[in-house]
């Protein structure tokens, strides 16, 4: 069992500037400082908001391990209370409608299953005991049963026949896949083996647990099984659940509601398949949230087939009318992780702004949606109380990580936890500006501008032009803890990050603007931005460098052959060919974003290939690359390094076999990070001009 840990909350307590005496020299931020950061997972909030529950999770560097335990903060900020030991630990925590249990995911058993522990203090109870691991926990309305997703064969209903496939599996001695799916591996995962997520249904007080697509032809999508894909009516009579319509997997994408009745007729075969909600759209239905009074069902609605960043509207199903509307056509922002207030007339959701994560509200008449938002912070994951008007939220910016807040009608946000507070008041950290400068169409693109600490604008610094990935996806004020900013700036670079077009948060016209033609306008925009920064007097244009990631990758080799004004690059998990990213786990989407397949419009790929533009490279290179990268392949790196290798180009590739799209290992980042600072230092060297 996994046991409450009865530690005085006066030990426990960290009053914000109360750890670290005023005098304290300050410090620059160090890697180590960011793999000590406490990282916080979304919060789950009491129905009587008096406290919230929240996983915690450490990393040892040198062990190179990470643990994550469940906390209990009051909403008051008071207290800060450990309910499980980091043996075994436990994460995704869950509280019970009636107030009486939190739930929670634990590997103490060797498999990830549910436990479930009193607030008030005892021990943890093992709830499953399912042969597969659980995901995705819900709690019914009566508190009850708890619901999970799992990965399962549709063919193996029950436990006998699932672990009967599963033994043969791994005694076969032949491990081949034979493929019939466009879709058959998803960024680290191969889904080729047919296991599909399904949602299950869990006894609390028996362990008793059943399939609850048992004998129906759905599943979840394979390119999630996670708890925002399904929920269950507060009467516990439906379920409502997203699923791929398509006939040919990785062919076609459009995902869809479907509902169905959870009684016991399910078991047997015949008893009817699940009804789709939403055949009405062609494109992406998603994220159902019912009501408390179960009258209706809000979901999430792109309506571009093949363009993930098309804007996510928020809709409103209702159950007995059966039609649904759109609550959100006055916003030009994607919504996500949307909650219902416990009065059924308002709805709180997330939104990309201008370069901030923001919370907004919304009434069920529609159209009038509103951010509260606070000045410089971004603000996300917001969970409401159900017995009274108080909301627990994560806030972050560059400068702060993720952060525990608390807000109620009438008053001032209050910060509920203080995990990190004392080391953070020991950081030397860099100012941060947020501008805007002209780009490509002579369009306003915002920037940010994160400066180095003990920065002298009388003297002349390296600029580091900071590029994201996406391209969609833009940089938002939060804590980064791959590509952070003050670190980097903290090495005596002033980095320049802008949101160029394309980016996420400015409106579907911008996030568009690049459909077709993904280097032109971006190019314009990096170019223009690093104008913007060479012009100032404290920049060395002479030790102005580059880097991204993943499309920032892709606009790094896009770069090299096109410009030589950058010193030195670095290009991690880089697209470097569209000919070859064919390779990649979703490739359906590629003609829209192009333009064309590879094989359609030649003279339009090529214009837009990198590759076709190798002639002209010149910038010294660092190419850093993951094998498990299946969104990215890694033999993108490859040809990239190869290629500027045979040229004569100065280049290096940092090779990590067991990471994917990103670095997630403390000590492969340390590693990371120290050829990313070498490669700069060696051609441009670090802090002021001397």
């Amino acid at each position: 069992m996994i046991r409450i840990l009865r530690i005085s909350v006066v030990v426990l307590l960290v009053v914000a500037g109360s750890a670290t005496p005023q005098a304290a020299k300050k410090r620059p931020i160090t890697l180590e400082d960011i793999w000590k950061v406490q990282r916080l997972g979304k919060p789950s909030i009491a129905p009587d908001g008096q406290s919230v529950a929240i996983d915690v999770t450490k990393f040892d560097m040198e062990a190179n391990t990470s643990s994550t335990t469940v906390w209990l903060c009051s909403t008051d900020g008071k207290s800060q209370v450990q309910l499980t030991s980091s043996k075994g630990g436990g994460f995704s925590p869950v509280w019970s409608p009636d107030g009486e249990s939190i739930a929670f995911l634990s590997k103490r058993s060797g498999d990830t299953q549910i436990y479930v522990v009193s607030p008030h203090g005892g021990e943890a109870r093992q709830v499953s005991r399912l042969p597969m691991n659980a995901t995705g926990i819900k709690w019914s309305a009566d508190s009850k049963a708890i619901y999970c997703a799992v990965w399962t064969w549709p063919d193996t209903p029950d436990d006998e026949s699932y672990r009967k496939k599963a033994k043969a599996q791994k005694d076969s001695k032949v491990q081949a896949y034979i493929i019939d799916d466009a879709l058959y591996r998803v960024w680290d995962k191969w889904v080729a083996d047919g296991k599909r997520p399904v949602v299950f249904a869990v006894d609390v007080a028996s362990g008793k647990h059943r399939n609850l697509f048992a004998n129906t032809k759905r599943t979840l999508p394979v390119s999630g099984g996670s708890a925002a894909e399904y929920d269950v009516s507060p009467d516990g009579k439906e379920i409502c659940f997203v699923s791929e319509s398509s006939k040919e997997l990785g062919m076609d994408y459009n995902l869809d509601l479907y509902v169905m009745p959870l009684d016991q007729s399910r078991d047997r075969e015949g008893a009817g398949e699940p009804k789709n909600l939403t055949a009405d759209n062609p494109a992406n239905d998603s994220a159902p949230v019912y009501s408390p009074d179960g009258k209706h069902i809000a979901f999430s609605r792109q309506v571009t087939k093949y363009f993930y960043a098309d804007r996510v509207r928020l809709m409103l199903h209702d159950r007995g009318a059966g039609t649904h509307r759109e609550l959100t056509a006055n916003l030009d922002h994607s919504v996500g992780g949307v909650r219902w207030a416990p009065d059924n007339k308002r709805l709180a959701f997330d939104s990309d702004d201008t370069g901030y994560h923001q919370i907004y509200f919304v009434s069920t008449t529609g159209n009038d949606a509103k951010k509260f938002p606070t000045p410089g912070v971004s603000e996300q994951s917001i969970d409401l109380a159900r017995g009274t008007r108080i909301g627990a939220y994560l806030a972050s910016s560059f400068s702060l990580p993720g952060t525990l807040f608390t807000h109620r009608p009438g008053g001032k946000p209050s910060q509920a936890s203080f995990f990190n507070d004392a080391m953070i008041q020991q950081w030397d950290l860099g100012k941060v500006e947020n501008v805007t400068y002209k780009g490509a169409d002579d369009d306003d693109v915002q920037m940010w501008i994160v400066y180095p600490p003990g920065f002298d604008a009388k003297k002349k610094w390296p600029c580091l032009m900071m590029i994201h990935g996406g391209p969609h996806n833009a940089i938002t004020t939060d804590f980064h803890y791959r590509w952070n900013a003050h670190l980097f700036a903290s090495k005596g670079y002033v980095v320049a990050i802008p949101n160029f077009h394309g980016s996420s948060g400015f409106g579907q016209k911008f996030t568009d603007s690049i459909t077709g033609d993904m280097a032109t306008k971006p190019f314009i925009d990096v170019m223009k931005a690093t104008d913007y920064m060479e012009a100032k007097p404290y920049i060395d244009k002479t030790r102005t460098t580059a880097a991204g990631a993943s499309y920032g990758g892709y606009m790094m080799a896009w770069l090299n052959g096109h410009t030589d004004r950058y010193k030195a690059m670095v290009c991690h998990a880089g697209v470097y060919n569209w000919d070859s990213m064919m390779a990649s786990d979703f490739v359906r989407s590629r003609e829209r974003a192009l333009g064309a397949f590879p094989w359609g419009d030649r003279d339009k790929i090529d214009k837009q290939n990198p590759q076709r533009f190798a002639k002209n490279f010149k910038t010294p290179t660092l190419v850093m690359h993951g094998e498990k990268d299946y969104r990215v392949p890694i033999t993108q790196g490859m040809e990239y390094y190869n290629t500027l290798r045979i040229k004569g180009v100065p280049t290096r590739f940092v090779y990590f076999p067991d990471e994917n799209h990103w670095i997630l290992r403390p000590q492969n980042a340390r590693l990371w990070q120290r050829e990313f600072f070498a490669w700069l230092e060696k051609y441009v060297g670090s802090g002021p001009t001397k």
